[in-house]
């Protein structure tokens, strides 16, 4: 639409808004008034009209209270009558004591219709008096003292000053000045006012001219409505045409800002338009566009000046948001600009300095700045203690007062410096080798020991990254070994078979087929086992956990183990945990774990003892222990029986591959499991302990 380029379009939409704005301002204080009085409503003008006429007769009684007291206690009173003073013909008035007699009165009383009576006491403070006299003797003088203060009060004696004096015949001779006010009077008095009926049509009375005012103020209710009506609409619709028309200019397809939106700062630009909004307020609430021509034709062309000013303000505004070059003339950054260029020349400055004195810092050791910076901190507060007792006190309190400020803020410093270092020394010491201690807020000897810090977790990390990539190097080996192992052992294995069921020539050959079948058999065992323990140590044994009894699992494991511990005349002391506690596990892999302790059970413990199973149940945990008395001397600590290939023997000449305690571990920990041992002279004791769940 081309109509919002037009210069007069946006010519008749601004007259319409300045008009509009203006009929509001001036129309919306008598609407407002009017609906108050319920001008709009059956019989509201004669109610209009008594509320006025009770409301003047409240007002002008008031006043003349406030002027007969003023004439009573006050330090000047009036030459005028309070009939003067009141000075409306229409107003009446009587004031009486509370038995009804007249105190005072207007001169002319007559027919009133509306009356008002304001009941108060009034109170007056005494004359003030002076006394002076001269007694021959001293008691005299007292005497009269004594008396003035029993009549008065001591309260009420201002002044009291006395002297002797010596004649020329010797006699002595007693004065006294006396300053003294007389008590309070209070009296209750009775205030009527009248309004007087019919009204005498003086335009100088004020009762005349807001009656008169109200009077004509409702006879033009509907007009009144009816501009600010068309005000309301006219305002917003031009104002809308005026937002969206704001910047648009023929043959322009931008938007086109004038000198006002480029040269204009910002903060201006609000004040103006502010300072305009507030004078329209003023106007409409002061409703001061009601009263003589003259002051309403001023008034009038005040509020068409302000709603011209603001809308200009407005759609400068406009334009500028539109251009998105609100904050392209500002004020404030224009001043800025010098001030910016002397902060940049006193921070360059400043860096040089700093820079300066930390280089001759980073020359000395630690104790030497330690040192240095006590000698200064002394050399400060002496001269701060200097100005104290040397000139004022105010200005040597407010100098140890930002001293202190400076130590204060300056020990934070050194707090928070040493809180981060701690910090990072304790996730180092937790084995969080990610965290890196921020060095941007560490200065001097603090950021150089935070580096040192971050290069020992770096170092940590290297040789930790280092020792996993080596012990998953040794892992890949042993699993490709076994693996390359088995293939071999799988024909030996089965060539053996075979030979188990041919006619052997002698009996010698059969004794060597025995043994290669017990051995190849025993090295399968041990290739699995190593197959097993790589694997659960790196993780990659697929665990499928579901929920588990463990007495049930453990009552198995115990019976299928029966018949073996009872050829070795070990017996079994199975306890099951009352309640029959759950947790979530593999079955197959804490089977596995039950196999492996139940056979070095088998293995090592004493013929002829006791061993016991034993499953216990606690509030969040459930606990599996194994306990045996080992036929061998234990001559190992724990720690090193759970090593790979180690065994309680060292000398290596029973049976087993070593591994079954680490794999047993291995499974348990991935099945968020604990694995404990416990050596106490031939007392071996394994236990595991799991999360229990609901």
């Amino acid at each position: 639409m081309k109509i919002r380029t037009k210069p007069w379009a946006k010519a008749v939409a601004c007259i319409l808004f300045v008009l509009s704005i203006t009929a509001i301002l001036v129309t919306i204080q008598p609407v407002a008034e009017l609906i108050w009085d319920g001008a709009y409503q059956s019989g509201g003008k004669e109610s209009a009209l008594e509320n006025k006429e009770e409301n003047l007769a409240m007002d002008l009684t008031h006043q003349l209270t406030d002027i007969y007291v003023n004439e009573r206690t006050g330090p000047n009173p009036s030459t005028y009558s309070l009939e003067e003073l009141i000075g409306d013909p229409n107003f009446f008035f009587t004031i009486k004591d509370p038995q009804g007699k007249t105190i005072e009165a207007s001169s002319e009383l007559g027919d009133y219709c509306e009356r008002y009576e304001y009941r108060t006491t009034v109170s007056y403070y005494g004359e003030e008096h002076t006394f002076e006299k001269s007694y021959p003797t001293l008691e005299e003088r007292q005497d009269v003292i004594h008396d003035m203060r029993n009549t008065y009060g001591s309260e009420n004696i201002e002044s009291l000053d006395t002297w002797e004096e010596v004649g020329d015949d010797g006699d002595m001779t007693f004065y006294l000045y006396v300053t003294y006010t007389e008590d309070e009077i209070s009296e209750d008095l009775v205030f009527t006012g009248f309004l007087r009926t019919p009204l005498i049509q003086d335009h100088g009375s004020y009762v005349y001219q807001q009656l008169h005012e109200t009077a004509n103020l409702h006879a033009t209710k509907d007009l009144y409505l009816i501009a600010l009506v068309a005000g309301a609409i006219g305002a917003i619709l031009s104002l809308l045409f005026l937002t969206w028309s704001a910047g648009r200019v023929e043959d322009y397809d931008g938007i086109a800002l004038n000198k006002l939106d480029t040269h204009l700062p910002l903060e201006l630009l609000q004040a103006i338009g502010f300072g305009a909004s507030m004078v329209g307020l003023a106007i409409m609430y002061e409703n001061i566009l009601i009263g003589e021509t003259l002051i309403f034709a001023l008034f009038l062309l005040l509020t068409l000046a302000a709603a011209a000013v603001g809308l200009t303000m407005y759609l400068s505004l406009i334009r500028r948001i539109k251009a998105k070059t609100l904050f392209e003339c500002v004020l404030v950054r224009k001043l800025a600009r010098p001030l910016r260029w002397c902060w940049g020349k006193v921070k360059k400055a400043g860096g040089k300095l700093r820079r300066l004195l930390s280089d001759l810092a980073g020359k000395l050791p630690l104790y030497w700045k330690v040192g240095v910076g006590f000698l200064g901190l002394c050399l400060v507060e002496f001269f701060t203690i200097l100005v104290l007792w040397v000139s004022a006190f105010e200005i040597g309190l407010v100098l140890w007062l930002m001293v202190k400020i400076v130590e204060g803020l300056f020990l934070v410093w050194v707090v928070v410096a040493m809180r981060e270092l701690q910090h990072g020394a304790w996730q180092l010491g937790q084995g969080n080798l990610d965290y890196q201690i921020p060095l941007n807020t560490l200065r001097g000897d603090f950021k150089s020991h935070g580096e040192q810090l971050n290069s020992m977790r770096s170092a940590i990390q290297a040789a930790v990254e280092d020792q996993m990539k080596s012990e998953r190097m040794k892992t890949e080996l042993i699993t490709n070994v076994s693996h390359d192992i088995k293939t071999p052992l799988t024909s030996i294995v089965n060539y053996v078979d075979l030979l188990k069921k041919q006619e052997m020539p002698t009996q010698e050959a059969k004794e060597y087929l025995e043994v290669l079948d017990r051995q190849s058999a025993k090295l399968k065992k041990l290739t699995e086992d190593l197959v097993e323990a790589a694997k659960a140590t790196t993780g990659n044994t697929t665990v499928n956990f579901q929920r588990t009894d463990v007495n049930v699992l453990l009552t198995q494991s115990a019976g299928e183990y029966q018949e073996k511990l009872q050829s070795k005349a070990l017996q079994l002391m199975l306890t099951p945990a009352p309640g029959n506690p759950a947790i979530s596990a593999d079955g197959r892999l804490l089977w596995r774990i039950f196999e492996n302790l139940l056979s070095n059970i088998y293995k090592y413990a004493l013929p002829g003892t006791r061993v016991y199973l034993t499953c216990t149940e606690e509030e969040d945990k459930v606990s599996i222990t194994f306990r045996n008395i080992s036929e061998n001397p234990l001559n190992i600590t724990a720690d090193e029986l759970m090593e790979r290939f180690v065994r309680g023997d060292t000398s290596r000449h029973t049976e087993g591959s070593g591994l079954g305690l680490s794999i047993a571990k291995s499974l348990t920990e991935l099945q968020y499991g604990s694995f404990d041992i416990a050596i106490d002279g031939d007392l071996f004791k394994a236990t595991l302990t799991f999360p229990k769940i609901p």
